[in-house]
C-alpha cells in the first residue's frame, strides 16, 4: 500500500501482481510456491515515456528474511532506529533500503525530467528470500524493459553475476520412543550420514573451480549451508523424525534439475532411509555483461554522485537478476550483518544511491 501510494503521488500507472502458483511449479527455474497467493501481489508502477527511447525497470524486493533471537539484537529487529548514521532492523539492508533509493529516484526523475523518451518502470516484488516468484511473475506479466537495476546491498559497487541455488529438505524417521530401546543408528545418524554426503558433493564442486567469474570472486563460491534443524522432543527419547533443510549453491555449467539429481543420488547412496524434498529455489547461476550501455552509465553516475570510480564484482548467491534478459545490474547502498544479527544500512550511502539512480534513469531513458 505504501509504494502504491509513493508510484502514484509521482505520476506512475500502478499494477499489481499476483503469480500464478500453477505456472510457476511447471517453470524448472521458477520457485516452489511457499504460502497462498491469493491476495499477496507485487506492484508495479510505470511512467510512460514520449516514444523512440530506451525503458529501464528498477526493481527491489520487500521480503526479509525471519529474525533469531531479537533479545541479543543491540538495538530491536523491527525498530528502525537511527544511530551512528546507520539505521538498524531487519531488512534495513536486505534490501528496503534499496528500494526505499529507487522509489525516491523514480520520483525525483518523474518531477524533474520532462519529455522523457523511454518508459520508466519501478517494481516492489515478494518472496526473492523464498524462491524469487515476485520477479518471475512481473517479468512474465509483461514488465520488461531494454535495461534492468536491482537495489541489493551492493556496498555501491555493481553486481553483475551470482550462483545458482537449490533448497533441500532431508527428513529422516525413526521409531519414537525409550532411550534404553533405541538402538545405535537413529534419525540423526541417517541425516548425518546424507549432510555428509552433501558435502562431498560440494567438495567436488569447488576443487577446482572452473568457472573463471567465480573462481575470482571466492575460494570456495558453491556452498552448502545446513540453515534449519527440526525434530525431537525429549533428550531420552528416540524422536519420530528429525529435519535438515539445506542450501545448495552450484554454477553456470548446471541447471537446477542437475542438482537436485545429484543430491537424490548422493543421498540415496549413503543413507537411502533419508527422504529428499525440494523446496523454494531452483534458481540458475548468472552473468551479465560488466561491460556496455547500462554498466558505463552506472559508473559515471557513480563518479559524478560519489567522486571515485565503482568496482564490480560478483555474489556467491542469488538474486532476482537471475530472471532478467538483457542488461541488468545489482546496485545499491552499503549495508551489514544481513540476515543476521544488527543489521544495518549506511544513511548516507543510501542517498548516495538514489542521487546515482537517478542520474542513470534519466541519462538511460531521456
Amino acid at each position: 500500500a505504501i509504494v502504491v501510494e509513493r508510484l502514484e503521488a509521482a505520476g506512475y500507472s500502478v499494477e499489481r501482481v499476483e503469480p500464478d502458483a500453477e505456472a510457476a511449479l511447471a517453470d524448472p527455474c521458477a520457485g516452489y510456491p511457499a504460502l497462498p497467493y491469493t491476495g499477496r501481489t507485487s506492484v508495479v508502477g510505470r511512467l510512460p515515456g514520449s516514444g523512440g527511447g530506451r525503458s529501464l525497470h528498477l526493481s527491489g524486493h520487500i521480503d526479509v528474511v525471519p529474525v533469531e533471537r531479537p533479545e541479543e539484537w543491540t538495538y530491536g529487529p523491527w525498530s528502525g532506529d537511527v544511530a551512528g548514521g546507520r539505521l538498524w532492523g531487519r531488512g534495513a539492508g536486505d534490501m528496503k533500503s534499496g528500494l526505499a533509493a529507487y522509489l525516491t529516484a523514480a520520483a525525483v526523475v518523474a518531477d524533474v525530467c520532462e519529455g522523457l523518451r523511454g518508459d520508466l518502470i519501478v517494481s516492489s516484488v515478494i518472496e526473492e528470500e523464498c524462491g524469487g516468484n515476485g520477479m518471475w511473475s512481473v517479468l512474465r506479466a509483461g514488465h520488461t524493459a531494454d535495461a534492468t537495476l536491482i537495489g541489493e546491498p551492493t556496498g555501491l559497487a555493481l553486481i553483475h553475476a551470482g550462483t545458482g541455488v537449490v533448497w533441500a529438505r532431508l527428513s529422516a524417521r525413526g521409531d519414537a520412543g525409550h532411550a534404553a530401546f533405541a538402538g545405535r543408528d537413529g534419525p540423526f545418524d541417517r541425516l548425518a550420514r546424507a549432510v555428509a554426503a552433501l558435502r562431498r558433493l560440494e567438495a567436488a564442486a569447488n576443487q577446482p573451480v572452473t568457472d573463471p567469474v567465480f573462481a575470482a570472486a571466492a575460494e570456495w563460491p558453491y556452498g552448502v549451508t545446513i540453515g534449519r534443524i527440526e525434530g525431537g522432543v525429549w533428550t531420552a527419547s528416540s524422536p519420530a523424525e528429525l529435519v535438515a533443510r539445506v542450501r545448495v549453491g552450484f554454477g553456470r555449467d548446471t541447471e537446477p534439475v542437475d542438482v537436485q539429481r545429484r543430491i537424490r543420488e548422493a543421498v540415496e547412496e549413503a543413507s537411502p532411509e533419508v527422504e529428499v524434498a525440494f523446496e523454494a529455489f531452483r534458481a540458475r547461476a548468472y552473468c551479465h555483461d560488466a561491460t556496455g550501455p547500462l554498466p558505463e552509465l552506472v559508473r559515471s553516475a557513480h563518479r559524478a554522485v560519489v567522486g571515485a570510480e565503482p568496482t564490480t564484482s560478483v555474489f556467491t548467491a542469488t538474486t532476482d537478476a537471475r530472471f532478467v534478459e538483457g542488461p541488468c545490474l545489482c546496485y545499491g547502498p552499503l549495508a551489514g550483518n544481513l540476515h543476521g544479527r544488527d543489521e544495518w544500512v549506511d544513511l548516507g550511502s543510501l542517498e548516495q544511491t538514489a542521487a546515482v539512480i537517478a542520474l542513470v534513469a534519466a541519462g538511460w531513458a531521456g
